[in-house]
């Protein structure tokens, strides 16, 4: 997978985080309402060693967007992510412009967005009736 030239959320999670679990249906509205402004949503799963739980979680949720495994703490590493949940913006020239460790509320979530990956407001529907 190749994000050359993308702005992208890097989202860092955990199937047993409970943080984690509360804020994946924000991030799938995250990633269906800006997917048409050019940002991912990359999920990259850290810490898990049972990859079956790692599944469970990303069928549960429906996770829609595509999530790597970390085994070996990598990703996580390069990007100095002590553990999930935490959100890592990257521009289009592959700069990180912004980092979030720990749950991240949607409002504050969409504003980084705007402001570091230089995109227009989205408010989701979903988020506006509930």
């Amino acid at each position: 997978m190749s994000l050359s030239g993308s702005r992208t959320v890097i989202v860092f999670w955990a199937a047993w985080c409970g943080p984690c679990r509360k804020e994946q249906p924000v991030l799938n509205r995250i990633a269906a309402d800006y997917a048409p402004q050019g940002v991912a949503v990359v999920g990259v799963d850290m810490l898990d060693h049972d990859r079956a739980l790692a599944r469970a979680f990303v069928q549960e949720f429906g996770v829609s967007y595509p999530s790597l495994y970390d085994e070996a703490g990598r990703a996580a590493a390069a990007y100095e992510v002590d553990g999930p949940p935490a959100i890592v913006l990257v521009d289009g020239r592959g700069i990180i412009v912004g980092r979030v460790p720990g749950e991240v509320g949607e409002p504050l979530l969409r504003q980084l967005i705007v402001s570091k990956l230089q995109v227009a407001l989205v408010t989701s529907s979903a988020a506006a009736n509930g």
